[in-house]
């Protein structure tokens, strides 16, 4: 800690910080006034438009306020890329908050844990009876998951933040590193036209299969962004449709891909791109066992073959591209199944989609890198393996880097499974399903998460999230250097 404090400057991370934040809060303002365009078509719900517009231009006019200076900070480090990533998420579920307070009348912390779940792409809930709320908040829910599924910072490189320097570190520091042009903002323009198309797809394909508009919007933003809140209590179930069933899948699946991939797919005009994808490749071979397993189970529970086989692949796929939509009851599952879709949430979707998780490119070159291992232990002394996966060439750091996530990313994982089935008293399995669950940002749920919860679990569950959805290290280096500027002020 001592050699870290050496680096701590607090007046110029404090002067970052600030203005970075400024650039999201301005976004997060705009995107607070969208709700209120709902009331032209539903204009009972007027009355709700001051818990919108009212929040959302105090936090354009704060931005506003605090990015004044924002030409200045172009002399950004990795360090306070990351410092500014992490609280920009704890800030922006905190300014989303007012809606559930005021609409829905949640506590503070029922509102936090909606207002980050919603952020962060995750989907766990503290809402039920879905249907009885106003048609704004629920597409507040939505509308949050859908910028949270390509990021407020990827937002604000589109239309706030000036190319350069610390919109690089920036974009980094929120655990994206896919480039589709050699220009960022022109790459997160790309990413974000992309994510619209599908986006409108999915509502059209919606609509035609019998979905009301609102639902259609509300299911395909929420789809794609692998965020998975739906307008009610039985989520995608609600509709007994396969048709309406399998665009969702459909969806999960383009969610839980690498934007790199559609952006090949929408220029070269062929499939072929997706199925060369190494990611998705591997997302297919770790489906198949998975769904055939939880299938035997479920007919070995009593459900038809055809059933179980339905049921499998639509939770497989909401589990592995961490969406959290679902078709039945989990808490009824066998314990096999909820251990398997657990380990999918665990894995996740592929590096540079709206997905969580570990993400496959990480197994996929663990994988890989036994391989080399075992080869460089067969071949003669001085032998040179060249580690590459497609055409990505991998240095001995970076399979350090992925070993140094993975192992502290199930370190958080078992942290939070033991809390919640000593605190809670449920099953082993269970813990670690909702936890995992939590900080995949997945959303699936075995009936733990609710508003009867402790208090404590909530702000674990938020943590959880939180971490997850930056991939930990932001979160860290936000941790230590605030624990060093607090002592460097000493």
């Amino acid at each position: 800690m001592l050699e870290f404090r050496r680096y701590i400057n607090s007046t110029e991370d404090l002067f970052v910080v600030q203005n970075l934040i400024g650039a999201i809060l301005e976004g997060v303002g705009i995107a607070y006034l969208f709700p209120v365009l709902l009331t032209w078509f539903y204009p009972s719900e007027v009355k709700y438009v001051p818990y919108f517009a009212v929040p959302g231009f105090i936090n354009i006019i704060l931005g506003a306020w605090l990015s004044r200076q924002q030409e200045r900070i172009e002399d950004v480090n990795l360090r306070q890329a990351m410092i500014s990533a992490a609280f920009i998420w704890l800030f922006a579920s905190l300014v989303s908050v007012v809606p559930f307070i005021k609409i829905a009348h949640m506590s503070f912390v029922d509102s936090y844990f909606e207002s980050m779940s919603a952020w962060t792409g995750t989907g766990l809930t503290m809402m039920s009876n879905l249907e009885s709320y106003p048609h704004v908040l629920l597409f507040w829910r939505a509308w949050m998951q859908w910028l949270g599924g390509i990021g407020i910072v990827l937002v604000a490189l589109s239309i706030l933040i000036r190319p350069g320097v610390a919109a690089a570190r920036l974009y980094r520091a929120e655990a994206r590193s896919e480039r589709i042009l050699p220009n960022l903002v022109n790459t997160a323009k790309v990413i974000f036209q992309i994510y619209l198309v599908l986006t409108l797809i999915g509502t059209y394909l919606y609509y035609v299969n019998g979905m009301e508009l609102f639902d259609a919007i509300t299911h395909a933003m929420t789809g794609l962004g692998t965020g998975g809140m739906s307008s009610h209590d039985a989520s995608i179930g609600y509709f007994h449709s396969m048709s309406i069933e399998a665009i969702t899948i459909f969806l999960m699946i383009m969610g839980a891909v690498n934007f790199t991939v559609h952006y090949k797919v929408f220029k070269e005009k062929r499939i072929g791109p997706f199925f060369d994808d190494v990611q998705v490749r591997y997302m297919f071979l770790f489906l198949v066992p998975a769904i055939s397993l939880i299938a035997y189970g479920l007919v070995q529970y009593g459900d038809s073959i055809g059933d179980s086989l339905r049921q499998a692949v639509f939770h497989a796929v909401s589990a592995i591209s961490c969406t959290g939509f679902s078709i039945s009851d989990l808490s009824k599952y066998p314990e096999l199944g909820k251990f398997l879709l657990g380990l999918l949430m665990v894995i996740g979707g592929g590096a540079g989609s709206t997905a969580g998780g570990i993400k496959l490119i990480r197994f996929t070159l663990m994988y890989e890198s036994l391989k080399w291992t075992i080869q460089q232990s067969i071949l003669p002394r001085g032998a040179v393996i060249k580690r590459k996966v497609q055409n990505y060439v991998f240095t001995a750091e970076d399979l350090q880097e992925v070993t140094g996530f993975v192992i502290t990313y199930l370190a958080f994982l078992l942290f939070g499974t033991i809390y919640m089935m000593v605190r809670l008293k449920v099953s082993l399995v269970d813990a670690f399903f909702e936890a995992a669950s939590a900080q995949g940002n997945v959303g699936l749920s075995v009936g733990i998460t609710s508003p009867l919860l402790p208090s404590d679990v909530k702000v674990l569950l938020i943590t959880l999230m939180w971490v997850g959805r930056l991939e930990i290290f932001s979160v860290l280096v936000f941790v230590v250097s605030l624990v060093a500027m607090m002592r460097v002020r000493k």
